[in-house]
Protein backbone atom coordinates (compact mmCIF):
# COMPACT_ATOMS: atom_id res chain seq x y z
CA UNK A 1 0.00 0.00 0.00
CA UNK A 2 2.79 2.40 0.86
CA UNK A 3 4.63 1.94 -2.43
CA UNK A 4 1.77 2.02 -4.92
CA UNK A 5 1.71 5.78 -5.48
CA UNK A 6 5.47 6.08 -5.81
CA UNK A 7 5.51 3.20 -8.31
CA UNK A 8 2.97 5.15 -10.33
CA UNK A 9 5.19 8.21 -10.22
CA UNK A 10 8.13 6.13 -11.42
CA UNK A 11 6.24 5.17 -14.57
CA UNK A 12 5.99 8.84 -15.48
CA UNK A 13 8.74 10.68 -17.33
CA UNK A 14 10.95 11.98 -14.55
CA UNK A 15 11.93 15.10 -16.48
CA UNK A 16 8.85 16.39 -18.26
CA UNK A 17 8.79 20.15 -17.82
CA UNK A 18 5.63 21.50 -16.22
CA UNK A 19 3.94 24.22 -18.31
CA UNK A 20 3.34 27.51 -16.53
CA UNK A 21 -0.36 26.77 -16.08
CA UNK A 22 0.54 23.57 -14.20
CA UNK A 23 3.13 25.11 -11.90
CA UNK A 24 2.25 24.87 -8.22
CA UNK A 25 3.06 26.62 -4.98
CA UNK A 26 5.66 24.84 -2.87
CA UNK A 27 4.60 23.78 0.64
CA UNK A 28 5.87 25.69 3.64
CA UNK A 29 9.31 24.58 4.78
CA UNK A 30 10.09 23.03 1.40
CA UNK A 31 13.73 24.11 1.45
CA UNK A 32 14.61 24.32 5.14
CA UNK A 33 12.38 22.19 7.40
CA UNK A 34 14.39 19.31 8.99
CA UNK A 35 11.16 17.48 9.87
CA UNK A 36 10.10 17.55 6.22
CA UNK A 37 13.55 16.29 5.22
CA UNK A 38 13.15 13.20 7.43
CA UNK A 39 9.72 12.65 5.92
CA UNK A 40 11.32 12.81 2.46
CA UNK A 41 13.78 10.13 3.53
CA UNK A 42 10.90 7.84 4.50
CA UNK A 43 8.66 8.71 1.56
CA UNK A 44 11.20 8.86 -1.25
CA UNK A 45 14.72 7.60 -0.57
CA UNK A 46 13.43 4.59 1.40
CA UNK A 47 11.29 3.25 -1.42
CA UNK A 48 12.35 4.29 -4.89
CA UNK A 49 15.00 3.11 -7.33
CA UNK A 50 18.14 5.26 -7.24
CA UNK A 51 21.03 5.05 -9.69
CA UNK A 52 24.15 4.93 -7.50
CA UNK A 53 26.97 3.33 -9.49
CA UNK A 54 28.08 1.50 -12.64
CA UNK A 55 29.13 -2.07 -13.38
CA UNK A 56 32.53 -0.80 -14.57
CA UNK A 57 33.32 0.06 -10.96
CA UNK A 58 33.65 -3.67 -10.22
CA UNK A 59 36.25 -5.72 -12.10
CA UNK A 60 37.18 -8.78 -10.01
CA UNK A 61 35.21 -10.93 -7.53
CA UNK A 62 35.40 -9.30 -4.12
CA UNK A 63 35.68 -5.73 -5.43
CA UNK A 64 33.50 -3.62 -3.17
CA UNK A 65 32.59 -0.02 -2.52
CA UNK A 66 30.75 1.64 0.37
CA UNK A 67 28.31 4.44 -0.37
CA UNK A 68 26.11 6.62 1.79
CA UNK A 69 22.76 7.17 0.11
CA UNK A 70 20.59 9.68 1.97
CA UNK A 71 21.92 8.39 5.29
CA UNK A 72 21.75 4.68 4.45
CA UNK A 73 25.18 2.94 4.56
CA UNK A 74 25.36 0.74 1.46
CA UNK A 75 27.88 -2.00 0.65
CA UNK A 76 28.08 -3.07 -3.01
CA UNK A 77 30.25 -6.07 -3.86
CA UNK A 78 30.96 -8.22 -6.91
CA UNK A 79 30.34 -11.92 -6.32
CA UNK A 80 32.19 -14.89 -7.72
CA UNK A 81 29.27 -15.29 -10.13
CA UNK A 82 30.15 -11.79 -11.46
CA UNK A 83 26.89 -10.30 -10.18
CA UNK A 84 26.92 -7.08 -8.14
CA UNK A 85 24.90 -7.29 -4.94
CA UNK A 86 24.11 -4.60 -2.41
CA UNK A 87 23.71 -4.87 1.35
CA UNK A 88 23.22 -2.62 4.33
CA UNK A 89 26.75 -2.16 5.65
CA UNK A 90 25.83 -3.35 9.14
CA UNK A 91 26.71 -6.62 10.86
CA UNK A 92 23.69 -8.72 11.84
CA UNK A 93 25.01 -9.03 15.39
CA UNK A 94 25.63 -5.52 16.73
CA UNK A 95 25.15 -3.37 13.62
CA UNK A 96 28.82 -2.42 13.39
CA UNK A 97 30.13 -1.73 9.85
CA UNK A 98 31.20 -4.83 7.96
CA UNK A 99 33.34 -2.92 5.46
CA UNK A 100 35.36 -0.11 7.04
CA UNK A 101 37.18 1.22 3.98
CA UNK A 102 35.43 3.18 1.23
CA UNK A 103 36.52 0.62 -1.34
CA UNK A 104 38.67 -2.45 -1.65
CA UNK A 105 38.69 -6.08 -2.71
CA UNK A 106 38.02 -9.08 -0.45
CA UNK A 107 35.97 -12.22 -0.89
CA UNK A 108 35.38 -12.32 2.87
CA UNK A 109 34.48 -9.27 4.96
CA UNK A 110 34.52 -9.42 8.75
CA UNK A 111 33.09 -7.24 11.49
CA UNK A 112 35.66 -6.29 14.13
CA UNK A 113 33.20 -6.46 17.03
CA UNK A 114 33.01 -10.26 17.34
CA UNK A 115 34.53 -11.41 14.07
CA UNK A 116 31.34 -12.28 12.24
CA UNK A 117 32.42 -12.78 8.60
CA UNK A 118 30.43 -12.74 5.36
CA UNK A 119 31.11 -13.87 1.80
CA UNK A 120 30.41 -11.93 -1.40
CA UNK A 121 26.80 -13.14 -1.39
CA UNK A 122 26.24 -11.74 2.09
CA UNK A 123 26.08 -15.15 3.77
CA UNK A 124 27.43 -15.51 7.29
CA UNK A 125 30.33 -17.97 7.08
CA UNK A 126 32.00 -17.44 10.46
CA UNK A 127 30.61 -16.49 13.87
CA UNK A 128 33.13 -17.15 16.68
CA UNK A 129 31.58 -18.07 20.07
CA UNK A 130 28.16 -18.42 18.45
CA UNK A 131 28.39 -21.40 16.11
CA UNK A 132 28.00 -23.95 18.92
CA UNK A 133 25.17 -22.04 20.53
CA UNK A 134 22.00 -24.12 20.64
CA UNK A 135 19.49 -22.83 18.13
CA UNK A 136 21.91 -20.51 16.36
CA UNK A 137 21.51 -20.74 12.58
CA UNK A 138 24.07 -18.99 10.38
CA UNK A 139 21.75 -19.19 7.39
CA UNK A 140 19.31 -16.89 9.19
CA UNK A 141 21.94 -14.23 9.82
CA UNK A 142 23.02 -13.14 6.36
CA UNK A 143 23.56 -9.46 5.65
CA UNK A 144 20.42 -7.49 4.87
CA UNK A 145 20.33 -7.50 1.08
CA UNK A 146 19.19 -4.48 -0.90
CA UNK A 147 17.27 -4.75 -4.16
CA UNK A 148 19.78 -4.16 -6.97
CA UNK A 149 19.28 -4.04 -10.73
CA UNK A 150 21.67 -3.41 -13.60
CA UNK A 151 20.31 -1.73 -16.74
CA UNK A 152 21.42 -2.22 -20.34
CA UNK A 153 24.06 0.52 -20.07
CA UNK A 154 25.56 -1.04 -16.95
CA UNK A 155 24.20 1.46 -14.44
CA UNK A 156 23.39 0.00 -11.03
CA UNK A 157 20.15 0.96 -9.31
CA UNK A 158 19.22 0.17 -5.71
CA UNK A 159 16.03 0.32 -3.69
CA UNK A 160 16.41 0.03 0.09
CA UNK A 161 12.77 -0.81 0.80
CA UNK A 162 12.14 -4.17 2.48
CA UNK A 163 9.07 -4.71 0.28
CA UNK A 164 9.32 -8.21 -1.23
CA UNK A 165 7.32 -7.13 -4.27
CA UNK A 166 10.00 -4.76 -5.51
CA UNK A 167 11.82 -7.23 -7.80
CA UNK A 168 8.76 -7.07 -10.07
CA UNK A 169 9.34 -3.35 -10.60
CA UNK A 170 12.07 -1.71 -12.65
CA UNK A 171 14.09 1.51 -12.42
CA UNK A 172 12.86 4.34 -14.60
CA UNK A 173 15.00 4.97 -17.66
CA UNK A 174 16.88 8.25 -17.47
CA UNK A 175 16.05 11.15 -19.76
CA UNK A 176 18.67 11.67 -22.45
CA UNK A 177 19.58 15.28 -23.17
CA UNK A 178 21.40 15.92 -26.45
CA UNK A 179 23.49 13.18 -28.06
CA UNK A 180 24.70 10.74 -25.42
CA UNK A 181 27.83 8.82 -26.34
CA UNK A 182 27.66 5.03 -26.11
CA UNK A 183 27.98 3.66 -22.58
CA UNK A 184 28.01 -0.06 -21.84
CA UNK A 185 28.71 -2.39 -18.92
CA UNK A 186 32.28 -3.03 -20.10
CA UNK A 187 33.88 0.21 -18.96
CA UNK A 188 36.51 1.05 -16.37
CA UNK A 189 36.76 3.49 -13.47
CA UNK A 190 39.54 6.07 -13.75
CA UNK A 191 38.94 8.34 -10.79
CA UNK A 192 36.46 8.95 -7.97
CA UNK A 193 36.24 12.35 -6.29
CA UNK A 194 33.98 13.47 -3.45
CA UNK A 195 32.62 16.93 -2.71
CA UNK A 196 30.23 18.52 -0.22
CA UNK A 197 27.77 21.37 -0.47
CA UNK A 198 25.50 23.40 1.78
CA UNK A 199 22.10 23.37 0.12
CA UNK A 200 18.88 21.37 0.04
CA UNK A 201 18.99 18.37 -2.29
CA UNK A 202 15.90 19.50 -4.21
CA UNK A 203 17.84 22.48 -5.59
CA UNK A 204 19.45 20.13 -8.12
CA UNK A 205 15.96 19.51 -9.55
CA UNK A 206 15.27 23.22 -9.75
CA UNK A 207 17.47 23.82 -12.81
CA UNK A 208 16.57 24.46 -16.46
CA UNK A 209 16.86 21.25 -18.44
CA UNK A 210 19.41 22.36 -21.03
CA UNK A 211 22.75 21.06 -22.19
CA UNK A 212 25.61 23.33 -23.25
CA UNK A 213 27.32 23.11 -26.63
CA UNK A 214 30.79 24.57 -26.12
CA UNK A 215 32.97 25.11 -29.17
CA UNK A 216 36.69 24.75 -29.61
CA UNK A 217 37.14 28.51 -29.35
CA UNK A 218 35.21 28.66 -26.08
CA UNK A 219 37.78 26.90 -23.93
CA UNK A 220 36.89 28.83 -20.79
CA UNK A 221 33.25 27.74 -20.75
CA UNK A 222 32.68 26.36 -17.23
CA UNK A 223 30.26 23.71 -18.52
CA UNK A 224 32.91 22.14 -20.72
CA UNK A 225 34.81 19.33 -18.97
CA UNK A 226 38.25 18.12 -20.01
CA UNK A 227 39.23 21.07 -22.25
CA UNK A 228 42.66 19.54 -22.83
CA UNK A 229 40.96 16.76 -24.80
CA UNK A 230 39.52 19.15 -27.41
CA UNK A 231 35.93 18.10 -26.77
CA UNK A 232 33.25 19.66 -28.95
CA UNK A 233 29.91 18.73 -27.33
CA UNK A 234 28.32 17.21 -24.26
CA UNK A 235 25.60 14.60 -23.83
CA UNK A 236 23.69 14.25 -20.58
CA UNK A 237 21.56 11.55 -18.98
CA UNK A 238 19.28 12.63 -16.14
CA UNK A 239 18.29 9.88 -13.70
CA UNK A 240 15.68 11.09 -11.21
CA UNK A 241 16.19 11.97 -8.43
CA UNK A 242 19.93 12.11 -7.60
CA UNK A 243 22.10 11.24 -10.60
CA UNK A 244 23.36 12.78 -13.84
CA UNK A 245 25.71 11.26 -16.42
CA UNK A 246 27.85 13.33 -18.80
CA UNK A 247 29.58 12.19 -22.01
CA UNK A 248 31.94 13.95 -24.43
CA UNK A 249 31.51 13.78 -28.19
CA UNK A 250 33.99 11.47 -29.87
CA UNK A 251 35.85 10.64 -26.66
CA UNK A 252 35.83 7.51 -24.45
CA UNK A 253 35.63 9.47 -21.18
CA UNK A 254 32.41 10.06 -19.28
CA UNK A 255 31.49 10.79 -15.69
CA UNK A 256 28.65 10.14 -13.27
CA UNK A 257 27.54 12.63 -10.62
CA UNK A 258 25.63 11.12 -7.70
CA UNK A 259 24.24 13.39 -4.99
CA UNK A 260 23.47 12.15 -1.47
CA UNK A 261 21.37 14.25 0.94
CA UNK A 262 22.99 14.43 4.39
CA UNK A 263 20.71 16.95 6.10
CA UNK A 264 18.07 19.44 5.07
CA UNK A 265 20.82 21.87 4.02
CA UNK A 266 23.75 19.56 3.28
CA UNK A 267 24.69 17.18 0.48
CA UNK A 268 27.58 14.99 -0.55
CA UNK A 269 28.49 14.61 -4.20
CA UNK A 270 30.52 11.81 -5.75
CA UNK A 271 32.03 12.16 -9.22
CA UNK A 272 33.08 8.87 -10.84
CA UNK A 273 35.09 9.22 -14.06
CA UNK A 274 35.06 6.24 -16.44
CA UNK A 275 36.65 5.24 -19.74
CA UNK A 276 35.07 2.96 -22.34
CA UNK A 277 38.47 1.81 -23.66
CA UNK A 278 41.21 0.06 -21.67
CA UNK A 279 43.09 2.45 -19.42
CA UNK A 280 46.35 1.97 -21.29
CA UNK A 281 45.06 3.52 -24.52
CA UNK A 282 44.06 6.91 -23.10
CA UNK A 283 45.12 9.03 -20.18
CA UNK A 284 43.58 12.00 -18.40
CA UNK A 285 46.26 14.48 -17.46
CA UNK A 286 46.26 16.48 -14.25
CA UNK A 287 45.10 19.61 -16.05
CA UNK A 288 41.95 17.88 -17.26
CA UNK A 289 41.11 16.52 -13.81
CA UNK A 290 41.79 19.89 -12.18
CA UNK A 291 39.42 21.49 -14.66
CA UNK A 292 36.70 18.96 -13.92
CA UNK A 293 37.06 19.50 -10.17
CA UNK A 294 36.81 23.27 -10.61
CA UNK A 295 33.78 22.89 -12.86
CA UNK A 296 31.99 20.79 -10.23
CA UNK A 297 32.97 23.17 -7.44
CA UNK A 298 31.53 26.05 -9.47
CA UNK A 299 28.33 24.07 -9.92
CA UNK A 300 28.06 23.46 -6.18
CA UNK A 301 28.74 27.13 -5.45
CA UNK A 302 25.95 28.10 -7.83
CA UNK A 303 23.60 25.69 -6.02
CA UNK A 304 24.60 27.18 -2.67
CA UNK A 305 23.94 30.73 -3.89
CA UNK A 306 20.59 29.72 -5.30
CA UNK A 307 19.67 28.01 -2.03
CA UNK A 308 20.45 31.15 -0.05
CA UNK A 309 18.15 33.11 -2.34
CA UNK A 310 15.38 30.53 -2.05
CA UNK A 311 15.32 30.51 1.76
CA UNK A 312 15.52 34.30 2.09
CA UNK A 313 13.27 35.37 -0.77
CA UNK A 314 9.82 36.70 0.02
CA UNK A 315 8.56 35.82 -3.44
CA UNK A 316 6.05 33.03 -3.84
CA UNK A 317 7.90 29.74 -4.35
CA UNK A 318 6.85 27.93 -7.53
CA UNK A 319 7.76 24.31 -8.26
CA UNK A 320 8.29 22.29 -11.46
CA UNK A 321 7.19 18.74 -12.33
CA UNK A 322 9.93 17.06 -10.32
CA UNK A 323 9.05 19.16 -7.28
CA UNK A 324 5.39 18.26 -7.82
CA UNK A 325 6.17 14.53 -7.87
CA UNK A 326 8.13 14.86 -4.64
CA UNK A 327 5.42 16.90 -2.95
CA UNK A 328 2.70 14.41 -3.93
CA UNK A 329 4.69 11.39 -2.73
CA UNK A 330 5.59 13.05 0.57
CA UNK A 331 2.02 14.17 1.19
CA UNK A 332 0.62 10.69 0.55
CA UNK A 333 3.18 9.17 2.91
CA UNK A 334 2.38 11.78 5.56
CA UNK A 335 -1.33 10.94 5.36
CA UNK A 336 -0.63 7.22 5.71
CA UNK A 337 1.45 7.89 8.81
CA UNK A 338 -1.32 10.08 10.22
CA UNK A 339 -3.85 7.28 9.73
CA UNK A 340 -1.62 4.63 11.32
CA UNK A 341 -0.39 6.88 14.09
CA UNK A 342 3.32 6.16 13.68
CA UNK A 343 6.22 6.73 11.27
CA UNK A 344 6.28 4.30 8.35
CA UNK A 345 9.87 3.27 7.63
CA UNK A 346 9.99 1.02 4.55
CA UNK A 347 13.66 0.22 5.11
CA UNK A 348 13.44 -0.68 8.81
CA UNK A 349 15.81 -3.51 9.76
CA UNK A 350 15.42 -6.03 12.56
CA UNK A 351 18.71 -6.69 14.31
CA UNK A 352 19.61 -9.69 16.43
CA UNK A 353 21.04 -7.71 19.32
CA UNK A 354 17.99 -8.21 21.51
CA UNK A 355 18.20 -12.00 21.43
CA UNK A 356 18.85 -13.44 24.91
CA UNK A 357 20.87 -16.37 23.54
CA UNK A 358 23.17 -14.06 21.61
CA UNK A 359 23.62 -11.91 24.69
CA UNK A 360 24.67 -15.00 26.61
CA UNK A 361 27.25 -15.81 23.94
CA UNK A 362 28.50 -12.23 24.18
CA UNK A 363 29.13 -12.64 27.88
CA UNK A 364 30.94 -15.94 27.40
CA UNK A 365 33.45 -14.38 25.03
Amino acid sequence: MVLHFWRYLQRCDARVIVPEDRAFNLPEGWWSDPVRFQLERRAIFSQTWICVSHRGRFRSPGDYVVYDVAGFPILMILGKDMAVRSFHNVCRHRAFPVARKRSGSATVLGCRYHGWSYNTEGRLIKAPYFENLTGFDKSLNSLFEIHTKQDSRGFLHINVSRDKGLPATAPVAGLEMDKLEKIGPDTELLESIEFSGNFNWKVILNQPYTTSHPTASNSTNSSRPFPAEGLSSIGELLSFPLTTVHTMFGRPFWYQLTYSPVAVDQIKLRCDVYINSPKGFFKLDGVAMDFLEKEIQQRLLAFENQYKQLITSRDEAIGNSDQAKIADAVEMHRRQEAVRGFEIKPTALKQQNGDAKLSKADRSK
